[in-house]
């Protein structure tokens, strides 16, 4: 899989841009704040919907503007498919494959994959929670275009339900009938979304003890676990595997121990939204036992991993890979490394400040980003 050509209309920086690409290794060049990023996260957009950024879609809009269209010409292996994207403030984006609109955002998930390397993925390991969640939710809904939107309800039935619980603060003689339709929802889509969890980490295990021992020229025991928020204590329930039927149980019970602290604190407490991925190395947390170049090698083994399991679904190819400013973060060894992982995929897209720091390769295509939305092909 690989973009042919990309359309902007006020995304960001860009105005109007109109960009052609090519198979192979692809670069783009220029100062910091010319928009090589914003080109990327263009790419990614229709990946996921969504920004890698941020989940804001204003932020996306140039200022004063109401739309902001993403078009790319994708080529899947014999396939050619015309995928746009309006984003809307205000009103609902609309989704179009070849110039015919998609009544559900179903129909367009999944047509287009990407994994981006950015410096910020150095978080997965180093700081909060809630980035190794992002990081889960990303990929178990790019191997299964569907979870998205699974993920998507639980967000709408969590609002709900905080809603309901902060109504309910302080008040007494509750009716709490709406509230046991809610915990039903919870469990339900939260079910899905943590045994989604499970399975990619049972996935993506192998594979990142393979890359990471390539990346780091260590022998080190990586484990992932998931420590789910449904368990009969404050730090949770640290699990490898589990069926439906074992976490509905579980899901439910820790709701029903915890309800009157909810009430009082309106807020939800429990669920795959205060979920915890937990990476070890040699028995110990990377997030406070790992050198920076320890870290860098899980970051990068994590996309690396996530990338070969996206390759092996042979219905759409390889995904399109974005590495995002990369090189200047990492050592000769470890750039050396992602480079020869990368080479072979179908289309690379590579973003640069410095042009003499990049590699020196046969290129298909080089381009210089310079100030005001412009770029130059070379």
């Amino acid at each position: 899989m690989w973009v042919r050509s990309l359309k902007l209309e006020s995304f960001r920086n860009y105005a109007n841009l109109d960009v052609g690409f090519s198979e192979g290794m692809n670069l783009l060049f220029g100062d910091n704040g010319n928009g090589k990023t914003n080109l990327a996260e263009a790419i990614y957009f229709l990946s996921e919907l969504q920004s890698h950024r941020n989940s804001d879609n204003k932020t996306l809009l140039q200022t004063g503007h109401s739309k902001a269209v993403v078009v790319a010409e994708v080529q899947n292996q014999e396939r050619t498919l015309l995928l746009g994207a309006e984003i809307n403030i205000g009103t609902s984006n609309k989704y179009f494959i070849n110039g015919n609109q998609q009544k559900r955002t179903s129909e367009f998930l999944g047509l287009i994959k990407t994994v981006i390397f950015a410096p910020e993925d150095l978080d997965l390991i180093r700081r909060d929670r809630a980035d190794r969640r992002r990081f889960l939710d990303q990929s178990t809904s790019q191997l299964k275009p569907r979870l998205a939107l699974v993920k998507s309800d639980y967000d709408r039935v969590l609002k709900q339900r905080n809603a309901l619980l902060k109504s309910a603060k302080g008040q007494q003689n509750i009716d709490l009938t709406t509230l046991d339709i809610w915990d039903q929802q919870l469990v339900k889509l939260g079910t899905q979304i943590s045994l989604a969890r499970l399975e990619l980490l049972e996935l993506i295990a192998p594979l990142l003890q393979r890359f990471y021992a390539a990346l780091s020229g260590s022998s080190e025991a990586i484990e992932l676990q998931l420590e789910l928020n449904i368990g009969n204590d404050e730090s949770g329930e640290v699990l490898t595997s589990a069926n439906a039927a074992e976490l509905e149980q579980m899901f439910h019970e820790k709701l029903k121990a915890v309800r009157n602290k909810e009430i009082e604190r309106g807020l939800t407490l429990v669920g795959p939204h205060r979920d915890e991925l937990l990476i070890s190395k040699s028995g110990l947390p990377t997030r406070t036992h790992s050198s920076q170049g320890e870290a860098w090698s899980l970051a990068l083994g994590l996309k690396l991993a996530m990338a070969e399991l996206l390759r092996q679904d042979t219905l759409t190819g390889d995904p399109i890979l974005i590495l995002d400013d990369v090189f200047a973060v990492l050592d000769s060894g470890r750039r050396n490394r992602l480079l020869e992982f990368v080479s072979d995929y179908e289309q690379v897209i590579i973003t640069s400040a410095d042009r003499a720091s990049t590699p020196e390769i046969d290129w298909a295509r080089e381009f210089e980003v310079v100030r005001g939305g412009q770029i130059a092909q070379l």
